[in-house]
């Protein structure tokens, strides 16, 4: 049927700028994909487009296209077909840096009323002057740890363009009437938009942990070279449980005649804090939900892969005597990993190989009972 002269081809303006729209889209696509098909499912434009080795970085190049005019690309598998959709990017809210603030300071509080609780004895045994030193070098320690952590997943989201928060310190009760409060639960950074693909998602997971641990690392032999040997240890000394870098650090400075070996070791504010580095690394290694080694193993898996490791994450934390961080992993595990906007490149070659030594730095700073300590101690022999 011959269309009427004079009758629009669109029924609406708006659905003229719909088309215009649509057809800009598949332009941009066209440049970077091969299309096979190219619609609008659900009001979403939708393009299915085949792949080839170079596919990685054309996406890259499509997102960052995209991103300035408010759109993100995502890119899934579907039915065995590739699927890229366009969508608006999501509006946030801008961060108020005055709660990062005001959760920073009360964080110094709670740390330093922790290290006065731990330096106090200290001090009253003759060993430590001012136990206020101690409490002021427990703090900042602790919060050296914690900050590197957080900063290694803000400098992984800038390299990646992936919008995040400066980090939140979580302060947490002192270790009054008997409990076991470090001052701090911890401190997390809050991202605001999907990493681009599985390379991003795996920085922004590893690089925390990795610069929390080399900072761990030096923190620990300032702190135990700060520590105090003793022929015989107070009647209300406790034990920390063994950890194993940080025996061989204790071991590696006393070969190196750093550290004056006693009968026992009082420890310092600041080696503590060195040790709750480390749990708080191994802890985030987990291949767990939303940690740190959630999103690594998202990396490489399925969900249901990753929910599978969520569970084992939750029996090991049982094992350890860690209930009340297993409970956490199994309320956040409920929550499903969106995944990176390109979820279907491959992780890089080099980052593969990098996981290895992922799982070191996890080995070494696990707590050691039982039958596993008593293998490391007849190994620590041969060190």
């Amino acid at each position: 049927m011959e269309k009427p002269q004079g009758e629009p081809l669109f029924p609406s303006e708006k659905s003229r700028e719909a088309f215009t729209h649509f057809e800009w889209l598949n332009n941009l696509v066209e440049k970077e994909f091969q299309i096979e098909e190219a619609l609008i499912e659900f009001e979403v434009p939708t393009f299915y487009v085949k792949l080839n080795e170079n596919s990685k970085q054309a996406f890259l190049r499509l997102f960052r296209r995209l991103e300035p005019e408010g759109y993100i690309p995502i890119l899934r598998r579907k039915n065995g077909r590739t699927a890229l959709k366009i969508t608006p990017k999501p509006k946030t809210r801008p961060s108020n840096p005055w709660i990062n603030l005001a959760l920073f300071i009360a964080t110094i509080l709670t740390t330093f009323a922790t290290g006065y609780f731990i330096s106090a004895p200290l001090a009253e045994e003759g060993l430590m002057q001012n136990p206020l030193l101690g409490a002021a070098s427990f703090s900042a320690a602790i919060l050296t740890i914690l900050g590197a952590h957080e900063m290694g997943h803000k400098l992984a989201a800038s390299k990646h363009k992936v919008e995040a928060t400066f980090p939140y310190f979580i302060p947490a009760p002192p270790p009054i009437f008997g409990g076991l409060g470090i001052g701090t639960f911890g401190a997390v950074i809050m991202q605001k938009s999907l990493p681009p693909n599985r390379d991003a998602l795996f920085d922004i997971g590893s690089f925390g942990p990795v610069i929390g641990f080399f900072v761990t690392i030096v923190i620990t032999a300032v702190g135990i070279m700060l520590s105090y040997p003793v022929e015989t240890l107070p009647k209300d000394a406790g034990f920390l449980p063994v950890i194993p870098l940080f025996t061989i650090i204790f071991r590696i400075l006393v070969n190196w005649k750093l550290v004056t070996p006693g009968n026992h070791i009082l420890i310092h504010p600041v080696a503590l804090a060195g040790w709750v580095g480390m749990l708080i690394t191994m802890l985030n290694l987990l291949p767990a939900a939303m940690l740190d080694g959630g999103h690594i193993v998202r990396c490489f898996a399925s969900e249901r892969i990753r929910m599978a490791f969520s569970a084992l994450s939750i029996v090991f934390l049982f094992m350890m005597d860690l209930w009340p961080m297993a409970f956490f992993v199994l309320l956040i595990s409920m929550v499903r990993h969106p995944g990176p906007l390109d979820d279907v490149s491959s992780l890089s070659l080099g980052r593969k190989f990098f996981t290895v030594f992922l799982v070191l730095v996890f080995l070494s700073c696990i707590l050691l009972y039982g039958p596993l300590l008593d293998l490391f101690l007849w190994l620590l022999k041969f060190f």
